[in-house]
């Protein structure tokens, strides 16, 4: 499959030289000043689109993600990383923190947020349990297939997939009269694909990858809900990243039970003129947590002042370049 995959892209690359060199001649043949300008811009976007591919160093070191082959976490960290590199799967997020954390693998993808589910709790309580840090995000647009080896879609008896994928294409479920039919719930939307390759009469929701990983046919594209289903990634390890020009940092915080506790807190970013992109709450251990974000780096003099006075309250979960506002 990943063989299959170096060649499409190698065919692109071919194809993007071809364009490159069309291109040179059109511009050598109309040297005009607009021409000039407007291709200072365009090049300065194809380097930034370089800089995208290539933003993460790396020598043959081994990357971990939530398997298995074929899973939404494994086309993000190929986004990420690039094809040609060292992956290898576990069966979950608790398992990735462990491998970095063993020095197994120098670098971990795992789901963050959701925009139609929200935060992953897994991820965060692992934060909690973890030092390790968060070095990059990543996000991935989120289409859902439904895949069989059925040639009509009545001659399907068991769907197969992940609770949250039937969540998030009820719609299209109840379009087909496929709610009526028996669901089957499976730990991951890959194992779904395996499973409806395998079982007469059945179907999966999964992935385009997941369904090319098991080799079985595509009924049906882009069956999801929300068509700007989006899920955020972190990149996690041991290394630290440099300071950019557009930094993001994201901290865990516990406070005490008091009155007023978080307003006080959440003041101090307001003094000190931070930007708040994100504060969500949730329960480690019993505790009140909060998942707060935020524009800057933890080397800034106005973020320092914020982190030294509730040392005991903040963990800093890394400092990174970037990539979104929101999902």
């Amino acid at each position: 499959m990943i063989k299959d995959i170096i060649t499409q892209v190698k065919e692109i690359d071919k194809n993007i030289l071809e364009l490159f060199k069309e291109r040179k001649i059109l511009l050598n043949n109309s040297k005009n000043v607009e021409f000039y300008s407007y291709n200072k811009e365009f090049i300065k976007s194809i380097e930034e689109e370089i800089f995208s591919i290539v933003k993460i160093e790396y020598d043959n070191e081994k990357i971990v993600y939530l398997g298995p082959e074929g899973s939404y976490t494994q086309e993000a960290a190929i986004n990420n990383f690039g094809i040609d590199n060292l992956y290898y799967s576990v069966n979950s997020i608790k398992n990735i923190f462990y491998e970095i954390d063993e020095n197994r693998a120098t670098y971990g993808v795992v789901p963050i947020e959701n925009s139609s589910n929200g935060i992953v709790g897994d991820t965060i309580n692992c934060f909690n349990s973890y030092d390790l840090n968060i070095i990059g995000e990543t996000i991935l647009d989120i289409h859902h297939t439904l895949v069989s080896n059925c040639n009509k879609i009545e001659d399907i008896k068991i769907i197969y997939s992940k609770d949250i994928a039937f969540d998030q294409c009820s719609i299209f479920l109840e379009n087909y009269h496929l709610n009526e039919i028996k669901y089957e719930y499976v730990d991951s939307t890959t194992k779904a694909a395996k499973l409806a390759s395998l079982t007469p009469n059945s179907a999966a929701i999964c992935s385009e990858l997941a369904a090319k990983t098991s080799n079985i046919p595509i009924l049906f594209n882009n069956i999801e809900d929300n068509k700007d289903n989006k899920t955020r990634f972190f990149i996690i390890s041991k290394k630290t990243t440099k300071k950019t020009k557009n930094d993001k940092t994201s901290i865990i915080v516990q406070l005490p039970n008091k009155y007023g506790c978080l307003i006080d807190f959440l003041n101090d970013f307001k003094e000190n003129k931070i930007n708040l992109n994100k504060i969500k709450s949730h329960i480690v251990k019993g505790i009140s947590t909060f998942f707060i974000e935020f524009d800057g780096h933890k080397d800034d003099s106005n973020v320092k002042k914020i982190l030294t006075k509730h040392n005991n309250n903040i963990k800093v979960l890394g400092s990174y370049k970037k990539e979104i506002e929101d999902i």
